[in-house]
C-alpha cells in the first residue's frame, strides 16, 4: 500500500483554473463515493483552499489509480484532461508524504509559514473521515500530520516575522508604540490590503479602529467585521486628531493627506506621536508629513524592505522544519514497514490458537474432563502461557520489521525471542 497525490496549487495553476477546480463541502460525499467505486483505492482524502486542491489516495497499483482519479476530476470539473494534466503534479510513496508534511506546516504556502493551512488540511482528514474514506492507513497519517506540524510551529520561528505589507505595517507600529490596546487608527480606503490592515490592527488587540471610503457602504461593511466605526470620507480629517495610527491605500491621484492638514492637529493632539503607513502606489501621504515634529511616516517601500528581510528569516527558520519534516516521514515509513509484517502475525496467533484448542480437546478427551468449569479453568491456563510465550517474539517482529538489516536465520531467532548467548 502506498500513498499518492494528484494536485495543483498556486505555483503550477492560475487562479481561473483553481476557482474551476476548488471542490465544494456539498459535493465531498458524491466525490469521496466516486473515488471508492476503484476498487484499488481504499482510502482517500481531498484538500480544497483558494491557493491549492489535492487528492490523495491509498492504492496497490499507483499509475493505474492516479489515472483515475485524473478521469474523475476532469468529469467532475467539465475540464479537458489534458489541459488538467498541464496543470497537475502527482507525488507518490514517500514523496507524497513528505509533500502533506510540507503542506500542513505551511512550507508550501502562498505565504510561507502562514497558520491557517494547518486548520484547512486538519478539516480535510476529518471530512475524509466524516465520507467513510479514512482508514488504518489515512487515521495514521493524520496522527503523524498533526504531531509533525505541532514540533515545526513549537520549535522553530517558521509563522513569525509578518511578511505581507500589511501585517509588516501592524509589526511596525507595535514596535513604536508597544502595547495598541490604549490606541486609535484611523484607516483611509477597504480594499484589500485595508481588510487585512484592519484584521491584524483587530488581532493585536487596538484600542479601536475608524474606516472611511470613497463608497461609504464599503467603510461600513469593513468596520462592522473588525468592530470600529466608519466616517465619510469627506469627515475624516475631522477623526485625524484622534488617531495614534493612520493606514492609507486608496487609488487617488493626488496625496489624501497634506503637511498642512497634519500641523494643527498636532497642536491639538500636544504633539503625542503619531504614526502614518502609507501602502499606495501612487501615495496617500506627503512626504513632509515626516518632517513634523512627532510624526512618523513610513511608505511601501519601507515596508517591503521589512518584508523581504523577515522573509529571509522565515527561510532560514523552513531548513529548521525540514529537519522535523525529515524526520516525521521516516517515522511514519517505519510504521508503514511495520505493517508489512502484520499478516505474518496474524497467522502466527491463529496457528498457536488453532493448536491450543486442539490440545486442550486431547487433553480433556484423555482425562475424561467432562466438567465445563474445569475445562475453563484450563482454557485460561492455556491461554495465558501461549500469550506469555508469544508477547515478546510478536513485539520484537512489529518493532524489529521496519529495520533493512540482514540476519542469518539463527541471528533472527535469537533476536525475535530475545535469546541469551
Amino acid at each position: 500500500m502506498q500513498l499518492a497525490v494528484v494536485g495543483l496549487n498556486h505555483n503550477t495553476a492560475p487562479v481561473e483554473v483553481r476557482e474551476t477546480l476548488a471542490v465544494a463541502e456539498a459535493v465531498l460525499e458524491e466525490l469521496y463515493s466516486n473515488i471508492l467505486l476503484n476498487d484499488r483505492i481504499y482510502e482517500a482524502m481531498v484538500i480544497s483552499t483558494c491557493n491549492r486542491v489535492e487528492y490523495y489516495i491509498v492504492t496497490d497499483d499507483f499509475l493505474c489509480n492516479v489515472d483515475s482519479v485524473l478521469n474523475i476530476i476532469a468529469e467532475q470539473c467539465k475540464i479537458d484532461r489534458s489541459i488538467l494534466r498541464k496543470y497537475t503534479y502527482i507525488y507518490c510513496g514517500e514523496e507524497s508524504v513528505r509533500h502533506i508534511f510540507r503542506v500542513a506546516g505551511g512550507l508550501d504556502s502562498l505565504v510561507m509559514g502562514e497558520p491557517q493551512i494547518f486548520g484547512q488540511v486538519k478539516d480535510a482528514f476529518e471530512n475524509s473521515r466524516k465520507f467513510g474514506a479514512a482508514k488504518t492507513f489515512v487515521r495514521k497519517l493524520e496522527e503523524f500530520v498533526i504531531k509533525t506540524t505541532k514540533k515545526v510551529r513549537t520549535n522553530t520561528g517558521i509563522g513569525d516575522n509578518p511578511v505581507s505589507v500589511s501585517s509588516a505595517a501592524v509589526e511596525l507600529a507595535s514596535k513604536i508604540f508597544g502595547s495598541l490596546e490604549d490606541k486609535h487608527a484611523l484607516v483611509v480606503g477597504a480594499g484589500e490590503m485595508c481588510e487585512i490592515a484592519c484584521k491584524h490592527l483587530r488581532s493585536a488587540s487596538i484600542g479601536g479602529i475608524t474606516v472611511t471610503n470613497r463608497t461609504f457602504e464599503k467603510a461600513e461593511k469593513l468596520a462592522a467585521e473588525v468592530g470600529g466605526n466608519a466616517v465619510p470620507l469627506d469627515k475624516f480629517r475631522e477623526e485625524l486628531s484622534h488617531a495614534d495610527i493612520v493606514l492609507s491605500s486608496t487609488g487617488a491621484s493626488g496625496y489624501m493627506i497634506e503637511a498642512p492638514d497634519i500641523k494643527p492637529v498636532m497642536i491639538r493632539r500636544k504633539h503625542k506621536p503619531m504614526f502614518f503607513i502609507d501602502i499606495a502606489v501612487p501615495r496617500d501621504i506627503d512626504p513632509a508629513v515626516a518632517d513634523i515634529e512627532n510624526a512618523y511616516v513610513y511608505d511601501i517601500d519601507d515596508l517591503k524592505a521589512v518584508v523581504e528581510s523577515n522573509k529571509k528569516l522565515r527561510q532560514k527558520e523552513a531548513v529548521k522544519a525540514m529537519e522535523y519534516i525529515e524526520n516525521g516521514v521516516t517515522d511514519f515509513y517505519r510504521w508503514v514497514e511495520s505493517m508489512k509484517i502484520v499478516p505474518v502475525i496474524k497467522a502466527l496467533r491463529e496457528s498457536f490458537d488453532e493448536k491450543r484448542m486442539l490440545e486442550l480437546d486431547r487433553f480433556c478427551d484423555k482425562f475424561k474432563v467432562t466438567d465445563a468449569n474445569e475445562r475453563r479453568k484450563l482454557e485460561y491456563l492455556l491461554s495465558a502461557f501461549m500469550n506469555k510465550v508469544l508477547h515478546t517474539p510478536l513485539n520484537n517482529l512489529k518493532d524489529l520489521a521496519p529495520g533493512k538489516e540482514n540476519y542469518s536465520l539463527d541471528e533472527a531467532v535469537k533476536i525475535i525471542f530475545d535469546l541469551k548467548e
